[in-house]
């Protein structure tokens, strides 16, 4: 209610206040009675002397449901068209009669209520329940994010058991790991991993951030695109440690342990575990340094490399007798070709 006060400061200060005037008749008044009771008793909010109650019981809790959306929720274009209508709607400032009466239902892909049109059970129903519909959306953004989390951790680490057994499969695996992981993101991922003092929601919330380097709460959806790809390789480098571990425990003391992974072009993949026996390390060390030491790799960082490369394929078998025949075949057919070429050079 206006009070002695606020017309002092309307006679200073006139031009910082304006009147609106709208009718809520019709199918208006339906659609305030079917919002309103979308929000069932508010209490507080019809509280005597409240100016336009019924437009505030309708309008106030729908920027309050906004205010408290995660920011991930609030720029999410993981939504359905009708979802993100309404979002961008609330989240414009704008009086609440063009909220209710145009954003809203256009949002909702119906017409703008106008005080022209007759009252409408129908429609008023239909906005009442797609707007509903919009809202549960929105809401249940943030949730479906660490649902679909959920479901890629368990994707990536290769759990065999029920997906509500997520928690305790890796929680045992880490528990092995976590002593002996030393990178700073491996570690910290199990670490988290093997946490019991969290809840549920709050140990993957604590993983996912690890994953991303980056809240869930606060993600874009590139961000959101981007866990999978991170996660990839979290996963594989967690279970190439927790099989060497394994290695390590069933060969006993006395060696080091490397596991070491060759990807050809054609997709083939090899793995070997590589034992190091403590009376051997000087010895290989002074070859590798002979090797380092020869002219043609010294200083040459990527024959360096490709000396490892050849030397992984050769001794680990990575290179399959089927592989080294169809090369030698390529090489063959690469011969004519290349004594004409020479003949012709040396011709001209």
């Amino acid at each position: 209610m206006l009070g002695l006060e606020h017309f002092e400061i309307l006679v200073r200060y006139p031009d910082r206040f304006s009147v609106k005037y709208f009718e809520v008749v019709g199918l208006r008044s339906q659609v305030f009675k079917e919002l309103e009771a979308m929000w069932g008793n508010r209490k507080p909010l019809n509280k005597a002397g409240v100016r336009n109650v019924t437009l505030l019981t309708v309008v106030k809790p729908l920027f309050q449901f906004v205010k408290k959306l995660p920011a991930y929720t609030a720029q999410t274009r993981r939504l359905s068209d009708e979802a993100v209508g309404v979002l961008q709607a609330l989240k414009r400032d704008q009086e609440p009669d063009e909220l209710v009466f145009t954003s809203l239902p256009q949002a909702c892909g119906l017409p703008a209520i106008t005080t022209g049109k007759a009252e409408d059970t129908t429609t008023a129903k239909t906005l009442r329940g797609k707007l509903v519909e919009a809202l549960r959306e929105i809401q249940t953004a943030y949730d479906c994010l660490l649902n679909d989390c959920q479901a890629q951790l368990y994707e990536a680490f290769g759990i065999r058991s029920p997906e509500t057994r997520l928690r305790e499969d890796l929680r045992v695996r880490a528990s092995y790991i976590s002593g002996q992981c030393l990178e700073r993101i491996l570690k910290s991922f199990a670490r988290a991993a093997a946490d019991e003092s969290k809840s549920d929601r709050q140990w993957l919330e604590a993983l996912v951030m690890i994953v991303a380097d980056k809240p869930a709460e606060s993600w874009t959806d590139a961000d959101a695109t981007g866990f999978e790809m991170k996660l990839s390789d979290i996963a594989r480098r967690f279970k190439n440690l927790e099989a060497l571990q394994k290695e390590v425990a069933a060969k006993g003391e006395g060696f080091e342990a490397r596991r070491i992974t060759v990807t050809r072009p054609d997709g083939e993949e090899t793995h070997r575990m590589v034992w190091v026996e403590h009376e051997s390390e000087d010895k290989i060390e002074a070859l590798v340094e002979d090797i380092l030491q020869n002219s043609l790799v010294r200083d040459n960082p990527q024959l360096q490399q490709a000396l490892v490369a050849k030397l992984t394929e050769r001794v680990l078998g990575a290179v399959s007798q089927e592989n080294i025949a169809q090369m030698q075949e390529k090489r063959q057919t690469r011969k004519p070709e290349e004594d004409k070429i020479s003949v012709n050079r040396s011709q001209n």
